[in-house]
């Protein structure tokens, strides 16, 4: 995507006037250039020839080729323009958004002023989540908290390996003014959890912060400025709101510190943050490398929704604090109802971010999103129910491995994991960095079903003539789906429905699957219908021409055929485990060394 103004007068006015119109900041898509010689309106006789000084990561036309694994990677491209006497080079800074290696969102949260403690819940986009561990909860609080509850759990993947958590120490049947403290946790593998708390009035005793009554809804945020003792930098910083009996801090403001090294208690006393002019509660920090801001979202008690401020810096020189940040927005939440508990984060491998919040007197969560985290659009609500009745908490993208880890540690039975791998390498870089693919795939699960019966996951199906086939493949999300198949068949829908199945429908379907970054998956089917008269015959995918002849003469020979591999199947066309052994007739596949395929029926007695 480019744009050359009308009426240059020179080649500098032209190179002056030649933006791109993407991101370059933060780069997700291939970028659209002119091609090389193309003439361009605006710079009429001038030609333009792009160079990148990293064909390894982005090419000459603009096409990414490659990303880091959660980082981002700087490019330089660079564009000569030439009137065919005289050049001007104009070149462009760009940096290639890192490939995130996660599958699926975990969301954390509290269920209940009555049940105060740590759920855990998943979802394949985001939006619709399914409790895991049958609805129960992941972490007891009487285990780890003064309290004996746990509220408002935020958690945050760090730099260095480790998952933290911060909950608001406070049991709300004690009254609204009963919080006096934060527990902090730490995890490599989001199961197993150390804690510790920080209690206020023992720590600070004989200061205004021992008078606290509330120390609500603490957050992590990593610092990557923040310059430790031995000169390297970054350190978690807790943000929290605080008020106090003493008139000291007369409403809700926030206030920050910084976590010790091994997350056991924080360092010095609280800084002040932010606050609106009155309560200001529930602050929750992202930051986005496209403008290089800080965001923080807030909810102002007074103004009675969600607002945001944002920060170039996330702390302020000693004397003046609080005025790294810009004036608040307006409220930016999509409903009239109350909210509360606003939760960012970014959708995994998209420039999509979503604000979701509690609509907590209406029983439902509300889902926004947002390309530029200013303004945002209605996606749903989700219902409060069964299992899943989240209050305040947060969602952070997971991989499939600590996916597959958590389902076995905290079972949940009807939830699918979508599979999405890590791309293909690309290259190995100095420092031990990894240059892989642009994107990677989701994983197509192949389910099908014959007839009425019940859907199983198999790439090879054996039906007989006249059956019904429906292809049901999953994941089932709704994105873009494109089949083609024997007998000129195609179709761009999810599920496919194939009746009155002949010996001309019988071959490989092939499926192709685009996910919500653009990349494509694939799959493959085998449909075979038993006719005898027309039996099927495997494709020849060797290459004939590429065989020496004394191979290609060898293809000749001839010998007794013994069989390979066989496989069972029920008589509507069901792959079986092994050799059947309940009483009834079966089909029966006998891949031969020769080639060949030899299907029999066989009775069990």
């Amino acid at each position: 995507m480019f744009t050359a103004m009308a009426n240059a007068a020179n080649l500098s006015d032209c190179a002056n006037k030649l933006t791109l119109d993407a991101p370059l900041s933060n780069l997700y898509k291939d970028l659209t250039l002119p091609a090389n010689g193309e003439s361009i309106s605006g710079c009429e006789g001038v030609r333009f020839y792009w160079k990148s000084t990293d064909t390894t990561f982005l090419k000459n036309d603009g096409t990414i080729a490659a990303r880091l694994i959660n980082e981002n990677h700087s490019v330089q491209l660079s564009v000569d323009l030439t009137d065919g006497n005289q050049m001007v080079t104009k070149k462009f800074d760009i940096s290639i958004h890192g490939y995130e290696p996660y599958s699926n969102y975990l969301f954390i949260y509290f269920p209940a002023n009555d049940n105060e403690n740590i759920y855990y819940a998943i979802s394949n986009d985001g939006y619709s989540f399914t409790a895991m561990n049958g609805g129960k909860r992941v972490v007891a609080a009487d285990t780890v908290s003064l309290k004996k509850g746990l509220r408002d759990p935020h958690i945050l993947r760090a730099p260095d390996g480790y998952f933290y958590m911060v909950n608001t120490d406070m049991k709300s049947a004690e009254g609204w003014a009963s919080n006096r403290g934060m527990v902090l946790m730490r995890s490599k593998d989001l199961i197993s959890w150390t804690h510790s708390t920080v209690h206020f009035p023992d720590k600070y005793k004989g200061t205004n912060f021992a008078n606290v009554t509330r120390v609500w809804a603490p957050e992590t945020i990593w610092d990557k400025d923040y310059v430790n003792t031995d000169g390297s930098k970054g350190r978690l910083m807790i943000y929290y709101s605080l008020l106090t009996n003493d008139g000291t801090i007369p409403y809700d403001k926030v206030y920050y510190q910084y976590a010790n090294d091994d997350f056991t208690d924080v360092l010095g006393t609280p800084t002040y943050f932010f606050d609106r002019g009155s309560a200001t509660i529930d602050m929750d920090i992202v930051y986005n490398e496209k403008d290089s801001l800080y965001h923080g979202f807030f909810k102002n008690e007074k103004l009675g929704g969600i607002g945001k401020v944002t920060a170039r810096k996330l702390t302020a020189p000693a004397g003046k604090e609080g005025s790294q940040w810009s004036e608040p927005s307006a409220n930016l939440q999509q409903t009239t109802e109350a909210v509360e508990g606003a939760g960012v984060f970014k959708l995994i491998n998209q420039d999509s971010w979503i604000l979701m919040y509690d609509c907590y007197m209406n029983g439902h969560y509300q889902f926004t999103s947002s390309p530029d985290l200013t303004n945002f659009t209605f996606v749903q609500d989700t219902k409060m129910a069964g299992a899943f009745t989240p209050r305040h908490g947060t969602v952070i993208p997971i991989s499939a491995e600590e996916t597959a880890a958590l389902m076995k540690a905290f079972p949940t039975s009807d939830f699918e994991p979508r599979v999405i791998d890590i791309p293909a390498t690309v290259a190995k870089l100095d420092g031990g960095k990894t240059a892989v693919e642009p994107c990677s795939g989701t994983k197509i699960i192949p389910y099908s079903k014959v007839g009425g019966g019940s859907w199983n996951e198999s790439l090879d199906l054996l039906v007989e003539p006249g059956a019904s086939v429906t292809f049901g493949p999953h994941p089932w999300d709704g994105k873009i789906w494109s089949w083609s198949g024997p007998a000129d068949f195609d179709a761009t829908t999810r599920e496919v429905v194939l009746k009155d199945l002949q010996w001309q429908n019988s071959g490989i379907y092939t499926i192709e699957y685009t996910n919500e970054t653009g990349c494509k998956s694939y799959e493959k089917i085998k449909l075979v219908v038993n006719d005898p008269e027309h039996p099927y015959v495997e494709p020849n995918t060797t290459h004939e021409d590429s065989i020496p002849d004394a191979i290609g003469a060898a293809r000749d020979l001839r010998f007794d055929p013994a069989p390979i591999r066989v496989q069972y199947f029920d008589m509507n066309g069901n792959l079986l485990r092994g050799v059947p052994r309940q009483p009834g007739v079966y089909l029966r596949r006998e891949y031969q060394n020769n080639g060949l395929v030899k299907v029999t029926r066989t009775r069990v007695k």
